[in-house]
């Protein structure tokens, strides 16, 4: 057992025993007659070695086999009970060879004191498994917490690198479709990417942004595919100030972005709006993103980490999974999302 856990024993320990010496020695000068010089050394001896047995069972209970730990307390309660009695008996006898009266009523309470010394000590040691017992717990408790912490922020991790290669991959086959129909844009896009690829790597330590900042790396991320279909593309940003400095999971907008143009783009040769409003409501952030749905003309079904992994993401970083809700409406997609402030 460790020196703090001891004084953490041990002090609070020692008021007890002084109100029990004094107690101790305050029934044998009451109902034994014997004069307060006499009971005080008495009570003194005796407590003084029950708190040094116990001390010494708090030492040693650490070091008892965890199969019949109870039994072994017995035991070497037992002993050391009967240690410390002789001894203070001893004591005793030395300091008062002549009181023949309290020699007799010594020998006499002999039982009492062992059951008392071998209760107080037998406590003690008992008090120390059941906390050994409520420490491993705890600290069990603890690794499987700090595993499971670990485990969520893997998780997170590769939900969030696995929009990267999706992204990069739809980038760079728009790249090589324009090398030899538009040398140009490809090397504007080239540019455009490069530029987005160095600010999400800053950005890779970084859980939290601002919403403004969010906002930012979201037209990095637009400046890219305006390239891919330009005229075809335009996206209407409503956001209130107080909005703005809102903290939000990082790289939260960009799959909703790329799930609107990938459904609203998809089958048609004209022009969409996408719609992006954002405000507080409830002092919580709501973000609501709007683009044209044909149920008709859909895309095949692709990697499935956009709603999906981003739905996901919420769910580890909130605990809740009614932050994103989707509906159809007048050949509308809608996305609404919830976003709490940072726990």
């Amino acid at each position: 057992m460790n020196k703090s856990v001891l004084t953490t024993s041990i002090v609070p320990g020692l008021g007890v025993v002084l109100v029990w010496a004094f107690l101790h020695a305050w029934i044998l000068h009451t109902y034994w007659g014997w004069d307060w010089t006499l009971a005080g050394w008495d009570a003194g001896i005796f407590n003084l070695c029950w708190l040094c047995g116990s001390i010494l069972v708090i030492r040693i209970v650490p070091y008892l086999p965890k199969t019949g730990i109870f039994q072994a307390l017995i035991v070497l309660s037992a002993v050391i009970t009967g240690i410390s009695h002789w001894i203070s008996s001893q004591a005793l006898i030395r300091l008062f060879p002549d009181h023949d009266g309290y020699l007799i009523f010594l020998s006499h309470s002999t039982p009492v004191r062992w059951v008392v010394g071998f209760l107080v000590i037998g406590a003690t040691g008992l008090v120390i498994i059941y906390y050994q017992r409520w420490k491993e717990v705890v600290e069990s408790q603890a690794r499987e917490s700090d595993t499971l912490a670990l485990v969520r922020e893997a998780e997170l991790q590769k939900l969030q690198t696995q929009l990267q290669p999706h992204f990069l991959f739809n980038s760079l086959n728009s790249i090589n479709a324009l090398i030899i129909t538009n040398p140009d844009q490809a090397r504007q896009m080239v540019q455009q990417l490069s530029d987005f690829l160095r600010l999400t790597l800053s950005r890779a330590d970084q859980a939290w942004v601002t919403f403004d900042r969010e906002l930012d790396y979201l037209d990095s991320y637009l400046a890219i595919e305006k390239v891919r279909f330009g005229h075809r593309m335009e996206v209407k940003l409503e956001v209130t100030p107080e909005a703005r400095t809102f903290t939000l999971p990082t790289l939260i907008l960009q799959p909703l972005l790329e799930n609107a143009i990938k459904y609203g783009l998809y089958g048609t040769t004209g022009k969409i709006v996408i719609e992006v409003k954002a405000g507080l409501k409830a002092d919580q952030l709501e973000i609501e993103i709007r683009n044209p749905f044909d149920a008709d003309m859909q895309p095949p079904t692709g990697s499935g980490f956009g709603l999906t992994g981003l739905q996901r993401r919420l769910y580890l970083i909130y605990a809740r999974n009614d932050l994103m809700q989707t509906s159809t409406a007048n050949n509308l997609f809608v996305v609404t999302l919830t976003i709490p402030r940072k726990p």
